[in-house]
């Protein structure tokens, strides 16, 4: 088995669903901490667009810097948001 963290592919919905994954490396006293900082550091208004993760519902993915983007958000959105879906994160 491979060591190092597993992110499955999301479900596969009528709609189309894919999984974002941002890596961000934080220096904090403790796995709460860590949390906390990096969602200030991804929703302050002046952090930098970041790098990303896209994983489709069929296992693809696609690395995307937003940096480099030529669409510039942000994007119109569904008006209610969909509820958040668990990652299912693992490390071996």
């Amino acid at each position: 088995m491979k060591k190092g963290l597993h992110i499955q592919p999301p479900p596969k919905d009528s709609d189309p669903v894919f999984r974002v994954v941002y890596v961000i490396d934080v220096g904090a006293r403790d796995i709460v901490e860590a949390a906390w900082t990096a969602h200030q550091m991804m929703t302050a208004s002046d952090s930098l667009p970041p790098v990303l993760e896209v994983i489709d519902n069929r296992g693809n993915k696609v690395r995307i810097d937003l940096s480099q983007s030529r669409r510039k958000g942000p994007f119109p959105c569904q008006s209610k948001p969909k509820p958040n879906r668990r990652l299912n994160l693992r490390s071996s």
